[in-house]
This record gives structure tokens, C-alpha cells and sequence, in this order.
């Protein structure tokens, strides 16, 4: 009667695993499921990518430089004859500013250092080319038309 009732439990026993290899064989165990939180990065500047803002008759560009020779490039359209650009850079560090004319050429090469304010005269369309000699970060130039 022992052997009887040892052999019907080990059946009994040999029976359930068997079930349960089936039933994740057909995928009836329950699936779980976990969410990450992945935070959601800061974006930075793009390279290059200068950004205007413009407040009545001030408009102020932004831009990062990311080391020696980059530079950012951006127009200016001076209705009046003559418009005062200023700018702010990061402490050491050697911005400068090249100034271009309507037919692309060199009108000056500014270097920060010596002063923060590049004066356009004339009117009509300027090129700046903010680059950086040494150092990064980020810069403003800022007038008023």
C-alpha cells in the first residue's frame, strides 16, 4: 500500500511539472511587464546655429563656440547709417569678429579683446563671422536699428 501510494504521488508530482512546461511552452504564463524612466536629455546649441531674438527695435543673436576656429556667422540689414554691435563672450577666452561687406568682402578682422563694440556704417547688409581663437562658450551680440 506504500509503494501504491509513493508511486501515485511521484506520477502526481511528474504530472504538474509537465503542465507547467506546457503552458510556458504555449505562452499562457503571465507576462510582466516593467517601464523605464529614461530622462529626457537637455539639449544643447547646435554647432553653428546662431539665435535672434528681437525686442521692438533691439535685436540680440546668441551662439557657443566649441574651440579654437569654430566660429557661428550670421547678417546683419542696418537700415540706418550707422549701427554700434556689442558683444559678450566668456572670460578667457579669444573671440574675434570678422566683418563682411554686401559683395563679400573683408571689412575688418576685430579682435574682443581690444573692445566690445564693432561699429557698422553705411547700411545695408553686413556679414559677422564670431570665431574663436581660443577658448569656448557661449556669446551675445547685441544693437538696436
Amino acid at each position: 500500500m506504500k509503494v501504491k501510494l509513493l508511486v501515485t504521488l511521484a506520477m502526481a508530482a511528474v504530472l504538474c511539472v509537465a503542465i507547467v512546461a506546457c503552458s510556458s511552452l504555449k505562452g499562457d504564463k503571465e507576462e510582466k511587464t516593467t517601464t523605464t524612466s529614461t530622462p529626457t536629455p537637455t539639449p544643447t546649441p547646435e554647432a553653428g546655429k546662431v539665435t535672434k531674438t528681437t525686442a521692438g527695435d533691439t535685436t540680440t543673436l546668441t551662439g557657443v563656440l566649441r574651440g579654437a576656429n569654430d566660429s557661428n556667422k550670421f547678417d546683419v540689414f542696418a537700415e540706418s547709417e550707422k549701427i554700434e554691435v556689442e558683444f559678450d563672450w566668456p572670460d578667457d577666452t579669444y573671440f574675434h569678429v570678422k566683418v563682411l561687406g554686401m559683395a563679400g568682402d573683408e571689412l575688418g578682422d576685430f579682435d574682443l579683446s581690444e573692445g566690445e563694440i564693432i561699429e557698422l556704417t553705411g547700411g545695408g547688409k553686413f556679414t559677422l563671422i564670431v570665431y574663436s581663437r581660443s577658448g569656448d562658450g557661449p556669446w551675445t551680440a547685441t544693437y538696436t536699428d
